[in-house]
């Protein structure tokens, strides 16, 4: 008897074959989990903080950070289309 899976909205039933009488626990549900990393790595945004204090208009990037190694708030120097230099950037949220 081969094992039949029937799949909705990530959780699937399967049926497997028994064995014996007294091994046989009925069916198992499995979970799965979809389009979920669960890795280290996160992605985070950094924010112009020169131009927030000047009251204009603040450059945003967006970029992954390891939680493992840069635990602490990132910061990067990084250029402002606004002011037209490089500024300070800082990990916002």
């Amino acid at each position: 008897m081969a094992m039949t899976a029937s799949s909705m909205f990530g959780t699937r039933l399967v049926v497997a074959p028994a064995v014996s009488a007294r091994t046989s626990t009925g069916p198992k549900e499995v979970t799965t989990c979809m389009a979920k990393k669960k890795g280290i790595r996160v992605i985070i945004t950094i924010e112009c903080q020169e131009a927030r204090k000047e009251g204009g208009t603040p450059s945003r990037y967006t970029t992954e950070k390891n939680r493992k190694n840069t635990p602490d708030k990132l910061e990067m120097m990084k250029y402002n289309k606004f002011l037209r230099r490089r500024t300070l950037h800082k990990e916002i949220k």
